[in-house]
């Protein structure tokens, strides 16, 4: 896990400033927050799971529990259980979850409460397989919701208040094809979240042609828009370039694939006063990706700056 921190680190150092990248909880997901004055007593990682997020309220025909409507997928599931301090309610952690993933991006599969969820009893045995979220019918809230474009995460979140007045909140996060997803397909929240996380993030789909043109620009649209959800941000657009020619020709070089990069960005309707192009030549090589000889990164400025 180190080694997705070393690049941002080298290209700040080399810019002679700090990402200020915010980080959650050690346990806390790339995806999403835990609820304030919330603590996690459990987590758990699996990989290669066959998953089956459910689309609709439980019921029980002959015996068997099953939800009126769901769909299959595999890849790693990560679950996490928070305990929530007294003082809050079930509505306030499900509308605190609720809005954070609409406000990255993420759409609503599924939401139910209360008793149009079916019973708890089937929610904590059957589905989650946790007897700890059992509780009254009228205290349960749970969510579904799928990243943009679809395909690539889901999440689901189960919220109890107990019998004993004990408030979890328990999440299901499955990264389908092994979590490994390219951040722009992921979509634009995602990209955000890795920014906010490691402080860098390799943007893909780009291609430079005679001149240092840019002619290929399939990524910037994700940068625009992860832009647009978080209006304070403010990054460095740095470009690197291996090849040919003594230094200062591949730092100029790089310099200007940095600002046609800034300048697409600008033309999309984003702020020239938040974007600032660095070309750092062959300076800082490594990556890891396998082919990042001629990356363009995105770096987190601090508020500082």
């Amino acid at each position: 896990m180190q080694a997705r921190y070393l690049v941002p680190t080298i290209l700040l150092t080399l810019l002679a400033g700090s990402a200020g990248a915010q980080q959650g909880g050690p346990a806390d997901h790339a995806l999403f927050s835990g609820f304030p004055d919330s603590g996690i007593i459990e987590f758990e990682n699996v990989g290669d799971v066959n998953y089956r997020v459910v689309l609709g309220s439980l019921q029980s025909t002959r015996g068997q529990v099953a939800p009126e409507a769901s769909e299959r997928v595999r890849g790693n599931l990560t679950r996490i259980l928070y305990e929530v301090a007294s003082g809050f309610s079930g509505q306030d952690v499900y509308e605190f979850l609720i809005e954070q993933m609409r406000s990255r991006g993420y759409r609503e599969l599924f939401t139910c409460a209360g008793r149009a969820c079916g019973s708890s009893e089937y929610w904590a045995n059957d589905i989650f397989g946790n007897r700890i979220l059992y509780g009254p019918v009228r205290n349960q809230y749970y969510l579904a919701m799928g990243s943009e474009p679809p395909g690539r995460f889901f999440v689901s979140a189960y919220v109890i208040t107990r019998i004993n007045r004990q408030l979890l909140a328990y999440l299901e996060i499955i990264e389908l094809e092994g979590g490994a997803a390219n951040p722009a397909e992921a979509g634009p929240a995602f990209m955000l979240e890795q920014l906010r996380d490691a402080g860098g993030v390799i943007v893909p789909g780009l291609a430079f042609g005679a001149g240092d043109r840019l002619e290929e620009e399939a990524g910037l649209d994700a940068v625009a828009e992860l832009l647009r959800l978080d209006p304070a941000l403010r990054l460095y657009i740095v470009a690197h370039l291996l090849g040919e020619g003594d230094l200062e020709q591949l730092l100029a070089r790089s310099e200007a694939r940095a600002g046609a990069v800034r300048q697409s960005l600008v033309e999309q309707g984003i702020d020239a006063e938040r974007l600032t192009a660095r070309g750092l030549g062959p300076l800082a090589p490594l990556c890891a990706a396998q082919d990042c000889g001629e990356r363009v990164e995105l770096v987190v400025q601090s508020a500082e700056q």
